[in-house]
């Protein structure tokens, strides 16, 4: 126990003493590259998206876990649409399903998460079900150490940790998509400021133009 303790003290000093955070380098972060820009229609999108570009959205986040991923979609599968193998080894079978939760009011069943366990045993270390939806109760049940069960809110968990600059333009992306458009360009958002004289002045975030009404 004492330890424990001074382990804990250890690390609570070196977290006082290190140096501040350069938010300026973690703005400038952003969507550049071809496949970001893909990843980030897709998580825009992430509930109207297609088996396909679910998969794919699955298979780069995997990969920047570390995981070197092959997509087996449609491929006599068992169930099985991503391997993922350590230092050329076949460790990892993963099944992604994308339910939009606003249409499909079932969760996912305990009949498709056991099958998909017996196919992990046969030939894995682990297994990874990942869904845009939530798993019946049942299901949560069979999750060990062998099985992780990734929902909608864990999935979220893990976009946040290793593609951050996609989920907040994914945020703005939701807030920008129940906003007019711009009677100038008909392309941007029109954002609604206010300012002291109780008028209020809508700023377009594509063309920059403001009207006062």
């Amino acid at each position: 126990m004492l330890f424990f303790k001074k382990l804990f003290a250890f690390l609570k000093d070196k977290q006082s003493i290190q140096m501040p955070v350069n938010i300026s380098d973690l703005l400038s972060s952003g969507v550049n590259t071809r496949q970001d820009k893909k990843l980030q229609s897709i998580l825009n999108n992430i509930d109207e998206c297609s088996s396909s570009d679910f998969n794919l959205f699955i298979k780069a986040l995997l990969e920047e876990m570390g995981y070197d991923i092959t997509d087996i979609d449609g491929k006599n599968d068992n169930g099985v649409d991503l391997i993922g193998h350590v230092d050329n080894v076949r460790t990892l079978a993963v099944q992604c399903k994308a339910w939009n939760p606003k249409r499909n009011t079932e969760r996912v069943d305990v009949r498709e998460v056991r099958a998909f366990k017996g196919v992990v045993a046969d030939g894995y270390q682990k297994g990874f079900f990942v869904t845009t939806h939530y798993f019946s109760e049942p299901a949560l049940e069979l999750e060990d150490e062998t099985l992780i069960l990734i929902d909608r809110r864990k999935l979220f968990h893990l976009v946040a940790r290793y593609y951050p600059q996609l989920l907040a333009e994914s945020l703005y992306f939701e807030t920008l998509s129940s906003l007019p458009a711009c009677s100038h360009c008909q392309i941007g958002k029109t954002i609604k400021l206010y300012s002291k004289n109780k008028r209020y002045y809508y700023w377009c975030e594509s063309c920059s133009e403001i009207e006062m009404v």
